[in-house]
Order: C-alpha cells, then structure tokens, then sequence
C-alpha cells in the first residue's frame, strides 16, 4: 500500500523527533486520510458513520458528515428503481386436493423461482443459467441438486457438526428424476450453463416432496429465460383396494401395492419409475 502513491488509502508519519534514525523503535503520531473512491469509506458512508460519532470530536463529526453527503451527490444515479413482477398464486388441482404454487416471493433474482405447496410440504426450485455459451458438446449442460435440509422436519443434526452433510443417496436419485424427464425439452443447440436448485423448506411427514420437486422444475424451467418445449409436472400414484390414487400420502403407501412416479406434459409421458 505504501509502495503504490496512486492507491486510495495513503498514511503520512510524522515522528516526534527528528534526530531519532529512520529505522529506530519511536514513537510515531499517524495521521489516515481516506480518499472517497477508497471501498472502506464507502462502507462508512453507507453506515452514516454512526459507531465512529462516538470517537470523534463534533468538529470532526460536522466535516466527516459533508464529505459524506459530497460523495453521495457525486455518485453515480440509476435511472429509477426497476420494476418487478408482482407475486402470483395458483391453486391446481390434484387428485383429491389442491396444490399451491407460488412465484414471485423467493429468489426474484434468479431467471426462474417457484415454491409447490402440498399440506405444509414446501418445495422450493430456482432456475440460473449462464450469460455466456459453453462450447459445443454432445449434452446439455444442465446440472440439479435436490437437497433435503433438517431444518425442514425442525430438527438439526446431533453430532459434533452440524452442517448438512453431502447428498444421500435418495436425493442422488431424485436429482436424476428431475433431470431426466426435463433434458428432451430443451432445444438443440442451447449451451448455455443451467443449474437447479431444489430445496424442502419444510416437510409434514405426509406429503412426499420428490413429485412435488418435479412439478416445481417444470414449472421453474418454463418461467426461467431457458428456451424449452413443453412444461414437465410429475405426479406419484398408487394403489389401494383396486383403485389408482395420485399423490397419495405416505399412510396411504403403506397400504399401497404399487408405488408409481409418473412426469410428462397433458399429452406425452417422457418418465415412468415403478417400484412393487
């Protein structure tokens, strides 16, 4: 810092004695001066510099406070405050009950975000993708994480750490759920770097939240800047007393002889995953 004059932060020294050698153990009295374009003094000017009111004298105060509202007027103005979508609700319709999606609550910054609510299961999904092209290659660059948190129970883990350990092996899975039935709807030539994001904020032990997680990519996806065909929603069904039931809840699976997970459009199905 003090090899380079054109830095912002420069300290000038001025020692109490002048006989005393350059190098010698003294005392020095040191003066700071901060320069505006200095990134520190812009953190003081966006804090007003209220803990620093107290160390200063009012003379002091007076002067920091118009060099503060100085830089504040020579800054750079946006051209106004940029409009976001409001946020949109939609009850739909699944078998016996509705499910609840929402957008425009979380993640407004991502290309696309939605949260599914099934009962008090939440899935939260977001969608980024890269401003700039990969290179060309065989697939689409696309990758999903599916992670179920503790916090979604109300629990936290009980050993020494208490950081969500790395992916188990059915969250694998369920990220390759996700991924399959979305891969054929994306158009050739699209390159660019997309990656999912599937969260449980919150899991009522009823619900199943990897169908739920399928819909809310699909839906994602079509609200993301992604170009895509078709809009993806999965649905589980199962079998009790010799009659199909869609989403059932996890009671209902105990009984259940079949335990199907289905994800297409209205008019194709791209995945079908059967366990007896």
């Amino acid at each position: 810092m003090l090899a380079n004059p054109s830095t912002s932060t420069t300290l000038h020294c001025r020692p109490n004695s002048t006989k005393n050698p350059p190098f010698s153990h003294t005392n020095h009295r040191c003066k700071l001066s901060l320069s505006p374009s200095c990134p520190r003094f812009t953190n003081f000017a966006k804090s007003k510099c209220s803990s620093l009111s107290l160390l200063l004298s009012r003379r002091k105060r007076e002067r920091l406070v118009t060099v503060v509202k100085a830089f504040e007027d020579t800054s750079v103005v946006n051209d106004g405050p940029q409009s976001l979508p409001p946020p949109i609700s939609v009850k739909i319709p699944v078998g016996d009950r509705h499910i609840l999606v929402e957008t425009g609550h979380l993640g407004r910054q991502a290309s696309g975000s939605v949260t599914v609510t099934d009962g008090e299961t939440i899935i939260y999904t977001s969608v980024c993708l890269d401003d700039v092209p990969s290179e060309p290659s065989d697939f689409y660059p696309l990758s999903v994480n599916y992670q179920e948190r503790f916090s979604a129970a109300g629990r936290t883990s009980g050993g020494f750490f208490k950081r969500e350990g790395r992916l188990k092996d059915h969250e694998v899975l369920i990220c390759r759920l996700i991924d399959r039935p979305l891969r054929p709807t994306m158009l050739k030539g699209f390159y660019h770097e997309t990656q999912i994001l599937s969260w449980v904020l919150s899991y009522d032990g009823l619900h199943s939240p990897d169908s739920l997680a399928v819909t809310a990519a699909g839906i994602a996806l079509a609200l993301s800047e992604v170009p895509n065909t078709e809009v993806i929603a999965g649905v589980r069904v199962g079998l009790v007393d010799n009659k199909f039931i869609v989403n059932p809840t996890t009671k209902e699976m105990e009984e259940s002889e079949l335990d199907l997970l289905l994800a297409g459009t209205d008019s194709a199905i791209f995945m079908i995953e059967v366990n007896f």
